[in-house]
């Protein structure tokens, strides 16, 4: 039986090749999907998708008090926000360098800031962090550094099937391979040579940026945290990573639909665009 005081949570993070949705209950998700992202869709479509998830979970969307939205494709903004309110019937906080609670952003220009990477800062400094690297390995892989309770900066590197597609969609005589770890790095064949050199020489990039990172802050203490879909590949081959959470963008998404204060209305009746 839920308790009543518990406080329920819409959270939506849309990345480039995959959305997360969850619900969480308080400080805790109580469900949770993941969907491809389809960045030619209308708000009809995503409504449809997003409430026929919803009747599959155990909480009602009268039960949902607040509602977030985070997202690194600028088109899928506003057919989310429309879907949102109309099957939620709530506000829609929508995390962006205006509506960061208050974390200062190091960017000459804070508009430019990935939303999903501001997620993971804000997440790590509302649980009493001021220094720390996050490690987010998705279709890109950022670094992005929370240094002394603000957004420092960071930087940007292909993801491990980036660099796959680019690989084999240069070299003619290279096809795709299941990416999975290999036996060795001097490998035998060309598949293991490939996964050897995507997963070893992945690892070494992180390891080495790291290294660099605390350096040039000077800070060797800084913990590491990883998050994103190849995260939980990587861990057991790196002693880099202090915490792996795939849920840490979220965190950062479900802080700003409670606290943010700046709201996106959209006419639920007008056109996409």
């Amino acid at each position: 039986m839920k308790k009543q005081a518990e406080v329920f949570t819409f959270v939506v993070d849309v990345g480039n090749t995959h959305t997360v949705l969850a619900i969480y209950a308080g400080e805790k998700i109580v469900d949770h999907w993941r969907l491809t992202t389809r960045k030619e869709t209308t708000s009809d479509e995503v409504m449809n998708r997003v409430g026929g998830l919803i009747r599959f979970s155990q909480i009602n969307t009268e039960e949902i008090s607040y509602v977030g939205l985070s997202t690194v494709v600028p088109v899928l903004e506003r057919p989310w926000i429309k879907a949102l309110q109309k099957l939620l019937k709530k506000p829609v906080q929508v995390v962006s360098s205006k509506n960061c609670l208050d974390c200062p952003i190091a960017y000459a220009n804070p508009a430019s800031l990935g939303a999903d990477r501001l997620c993971n800062v804000i997440a790590l400094k509302n649980r009493g962090l001021q220094n720390a690297i996050v490690i987010d390995m998705g279709t890109a892989t950022t670094f992005d550094v929370l240094y002394q309770g603000g957004f420092a900066g960071g930087l940007i590197i292909p993801g491990i099937s980036a660099s796959m597609d680019v690989l084999t969609e240069k070299a003619a005589r290279l096809t795709p391979v299941s990416i999975e770890w290999p036996a060795r790095v001097v490998a035998n064949n060309t598949d293991d040579a490939i996964r050897a050199g995507l997963l070893f020489g992945f690892i070494a990039e992180l390891e080495a940026l790291v290294f660099k990172i605390k350096s040039e802050l000077g800070k060797e203490d800084m913990p590491v945290f990883a998050t994103g879909g190849w995260g939980r590949m990587i861990l057991g081959h790196t002693k880099i990573i202090d915490t792996y959470d795939p849920y840490l963008t979220v965190d950062g998404v479900r802080l700003v639909a409670i606290w943010g204060n700046r709201a996106e209305k959209i006419d639920r009746d007008s056109d996409e665009v």
